[in-house]
């Protein structure tokens, strides 16, 4: 079990590495590109990319959010055509959902004014597919117990393409236009899903030759929708409290408000990391009823995250307001919203991974339930704050949405299935593994 612990710190602290560079990388072009356009431009364009991510779910249908309950045991009970279904069917509903997906961006792109509004929906279309299939990879890549090889590519390549390209153009002087920028997060997605696939090669071999089954395809599709607000509010919250605001907030103010979640994203990336990289450990023992070591790995996973969140703060604290200067002197009038974002990482740790024990347990109602009432919450509270407290108020009405969320996750986590997933967990690393199991 130690052995189990160790990997788990191992994984953890990695991707917490990999996240705070990716993060600072995020840092470093968004200052590139907010200084390349004006902010009515670059609030266009970080819609742009909003919206590919976005779509990229549901291009998916978020079959591959499954990927834990239907991999993890078909790999350990030995059926390989199962698993090997499985991975096909993400495949092929990725080529199915590509027409009304890209329809529904055709209209959003009708809704939009100025110049390049038709090259800016030709690149959000390739953008939500290369996304799409990066996000199918990765999400495969964590169960097969490989997610170094599927996880790091996908948080890596884009900062590093975007930084690098946005560089370039500020070297040479270019003044970019909104889909310049969202056609660059086309071309890291599709390197990605290049590094990826080479990455992963021996971990696919096995499964070249087989059949596959997926009779079970209805069964995932569904359970996958029931999960995608879960995803919504989670892997893709940024984007989705940019579109949030976006329905009230000017262009030029949604700029802003992004500006102030990519900061604040080094702490939420933190913590997601820490429960990706025990994801795999806790479905494992959860399916194997070994309630200590649920038990351990939920407080040790707590216990990393409290420490990366106590740092974050100190960071946010004293340099927080001297990063949004590097953005321009305006972009200063977001501090009092960074500081309000700080409690959604907060949150996030208190009432703890409510979703991955849901999902893993197949409650996929109930994690369907809080995440649906969480991403309303969120829609209206950061729509109506923006409306009525600029940005402030989208920033209070994110924290209200991620509070709601949250909190219904862990109550689920309780009732259902008397597990505690709350920071109070850390009780139990007072118990020495060698120990029977104790009480959730």
């Amino acid at each position: 079990m130690a052995g189990e612990h160790a990997a788990g710190l191992i994984d953890s602290l990695l991707l917490i590495g990999a996240r705070v560079g990716t993060n600072l990388l995020v840092l470093a072009w968004t200052v590139l590109m907010v200084r390349l356009m004006t902010p009515d431009m670059s609030g266009i364009a970080f819609a742009g990319i909003a919206v590919a991510q976005i779509a990229s779910m549901f291009l998916t249908l978020n079959v591959e959010a499954v990927s834990m309950r239907v991999l993890v045991p078909a790999m350990r009970d030995g059926r390989l055509e199962v698993a090997a279904g499985f991975i096909r069917f993400n495949r092929r509903i990725l080529l199915l959902a590509l027409p009304p997906v890209a329809l529904a961006a055709w209209l959003w792109q009708s809704l939009q004014s100025g110049p390049g509004s038709v090259m800016l929906t030709l690149s959000v279309t390739a953008a939500m597919v290369m996304a799409a299939m990066a996000r199918i990879t990765g999400r495969h890549a964590t169960a097969l117990g490989v997610m170094r090889k599927g996880i790091l590519p996908r948080m890596l390549t884009g900062p590093v393409v975007l930084t690098c390209g946005l560089g370039l153009a500020a070297l040479a002087g270019l003044r970019l236009q909104p889909w310049h920028v969202v056609a660059l997060y086309a071309l890291s997605e599709a390197l990605t899903v290049v590094i990826q696939n080479r990455l992963l090669r021996d971990s696919f071999a096995p499964f070249a030759g087989l059949r596959g089954d997926s009779s079970a395809g209805r069964e995932w599709i569904v359970l996958g929708l029931w999960l995608a607000p879960g995803a919504l509010m989670i892997e893709f919250r940024k984007a989705v409290l940019i579109a949030a605001a976006g329905l009230a907030l000017t262009p030029a103010d949604v700029s802003l408000f992004a500006v102030a979640l990519s900061i604040i994203n080094i702490m939420n990336f933190g913590v997601s990391a820490v429960d990706v990289a025990f994801s795999q450990r806790l479905s494992r023992a959860l399916t194997g009823g070994e309630i200590l070591a649920r038990d351990r790995f939920l407080a040790v996973s707590g216990a990393i995250k409290l420490a990366g969140f106590a740092l974050g703060m100190a960071l946010v604290g004293c340099f927080g307001y001297w990063a949004l200067g590097w953005f321009g002197t305006g972009y200063q009038a977001a501090w009092p919203a960074l500081l309000i974002l700080t409690l959604i990482p907060g949150l996030t740790i208190l009432f703890g991974p409510g979703s991955v024990i849901l999902s893993t347990c197949g409650l996929g109602r109930e994690d369907f339930a809080a995440n649906m009432i969480g991403a309303v919450v969120t829609l209206l509270a950061v729509a109506g704050g923006s409306a009525l407290g600029g940005l402030a108020g989208a920033a209070l009405g994110s924290v209200a949405g991620c509070t709601a969320g949250q909190a219904l996750m862990a109550l689920y986590s309780y009732k259902r299935l008397g597990i505690d997933v709350t920071l109070t967990s850390l009780r139990h690393l007072r118990h020495e593994p060698g120990k029977a199991g104790v009480a959730a």
